[in-house]
């Protein structure tokens, strides 16, 4: 069945769809400076770029992906003549690249093309053990999370291997789409502040041993310190999230969950980023790309 859907939001017209990718087409006027008109925009990652309010979420589509996730958020502010959301829940670095596991999917590689000129990726978490300290520091918080955490610290031979994998998929987005591409990589909101003591006493409403904060801090900035390298690397622009309005504060960016999280899903959307989290980064993403934010 052929389906033809007008979003709301923006008043984008849904033009494409199967092999696991939605397709937008929008005004086809580019507010971006020295963004092409008919240049595409495409956004690329994990749950962290697919989230949003979850209750936006596309019937039967296995990436989980919202209408208000932070590919969405950043096509309606920059207008692009085409926006592709190529981002998917549970990905790694290889699901940008080669064939994804999930069914109805292909590699998010495959949304970027000779008009591609601008490319947002959020990714590399998963490949860095985001699952495993899910599952041991928050989802049932056990006496092995520190040591997951610490699995693969900067320099190891785990770290490096994810950092390399990183690059080669940065070049490989440069070899697929214009050669005047924007690639921007994008950070991971913060579950908590990087320093100072936690909140205790948010903690233990969700089940979360205060140690493991530590533990997190740990993993945190092993994965920031990599994106940070790659994009050094590969001369491409990284924003650094917002590092305020943690899970633990008023209208957070990022949710909580914690020990409850299991028993929540499928409906639980703990530990990602909440709508006003994908806003914000939206806008600091914007403002970078415009040239009115310092680097990050």
């Amino acid at each position: 069945m052929l389906c033809l859907v007008v979003v709301a939001a923006g008043a984008s017209t849904l033009i494409g769809g199967g092999s696991g990718y939605t397709h937008y087409q929008t005004n086809a006027t580019s507010y971006l400076p020295d963004l092409p008109g008919g240049a595409q925009y495409v956004s690329m990652g994990d749950s962290y770029a697919a989230s949003g309010s979850h209750r936006k979420v596309q019937s039967m589509d296995l990436c989980a992906r919202n209408g208000d996730d932070l590919g969405h958020v950043l096509a309606q502010r920059l207008q692009p003549y085409t926006f592709t959301d190529r981002s998917c829940s549970g990905a790694t670095l290889d699901d940008l690249t080669q064939p994804s596991p999930k069914p109805n999917t292909s590699p998010q590689l495959y949304g970027v093309g000779p008009f591609t000129r601008l490319v947002t990726i959020l990714v590399g978490a998963n490949s860095l053990g985001f699952g495993n300290i899910v599952v041991h520091c928050f989802g049932a918080p056990d006496a092995s999370c520190g040591e997951v955490a610490r699995r693969d610290p900067p320099g190891s031979p785990g770290w490096n291997f994810v950092r390399a994998q990183y690059a080669a998929t940065v070049d490989a987005v440069k070899r697929a789409a214009a050669p005047d591409v924007r690639v921007v990589l994008v950070g991971y909101l913060p579950l908590f502040p990087l320093e100072g003591p936690p909140d205790a006493a948010c903690l233990s409403g969700a089940g979360v041993p205060v140690e493991n904060v530590d533990h997190w801090r740990v993993w945190y900035r092993g994965i920031d310190r990599l994106i940070g390298e790659v994009a050094a690397d590969r001369g491409v622009m990284y924003v650094r999230p917002p590092m305020e309005r943690t899970a633990c504060e008023p209208d957070p960016y990022v949710r909580l969950g914690g020990a409850n999280l299991k028993a929540q899903e499928p409906e639980a959307n703990g530990l990602h980023p909440t709508e006003a989290g994908q806003r914000a980064l939206g806008n600091l993403i914007e403002d970078r790309l415009r040239g009115s934010a310092p680097p990050a």
